[in-house]
């Protein structure tokens, strides 16, 4: 199966997910429990990886483009060269493969301090997406991101706690 990317509208993106689901597409949208800090601890919200874009598997995107650019909230498919969406490059598609294996919101990853005060992430996606990693904020406990989605860089923000 090849991976497709769908410009959808922010905030609408766990939604239309799950209506086209029923419709019997294979979409994921990639959500996070992210860390955020209020009322002096720390707590899990779930947030989307990447607003205002869903991941859809499959073989012929023909075969269901029109039951996918009918759906309110539908944008446009990334990646449209001669009428037809092209799939996600391998490398792309791997690195977003490491976010949507489930549907479950991805935990968030865990950094270990080292002794030179420098953090080294050793479970969950930010371990698997070490190489990509653009900058690192300790306070939020939030780290940033670069993948690319057909060859346009976008940054996402995902969490971790420290050990």
């Amino acid at each position: 199966m090849k991976m497709y990317v769908l410009q959808v509208r922010t905030g609408q993106e766990a939604r239309l997910a799950e209506r086209l689901r029923r419709r019997g597409v294979d979409a994921h949208c990639p959500q996070e429990e992210r860390m955020i800090r209020k009322g002096g601890g720390w707590q899990g919200r779930l947030y989307t990886v990447f607003p205002g874009y869903l991941f859809v598997c499959c073989e012929d995107p023909l075969g269901i483009y029109y039951r996918i650019s009918g759906q309110s909230g539908v944008l446009r498919w990334l990646g449209m060269a001669g009428g037809r969406p092209t799939p996600l490059p391998l490398e792309e598609e791997a690195q977003i493969l490491c976010m949507t294996y489930s549907d479950v919101p991805l935990p968030p990853s865990r950094a270990v301090k080292m002794p030179d005060g420098g953090l080294v992430f050793v479970e969950g996606p930010l371990a698997e997406l070490a190489g990509s990693i653009r900058k690192v904020n300790r306070h939020d406990r939030r780290a940033e991101v670069r993948i690319p989605l057909h060859g346009r860089e976008q940054i996402i923000r995902l969490s971790f706690t420290i050990e």
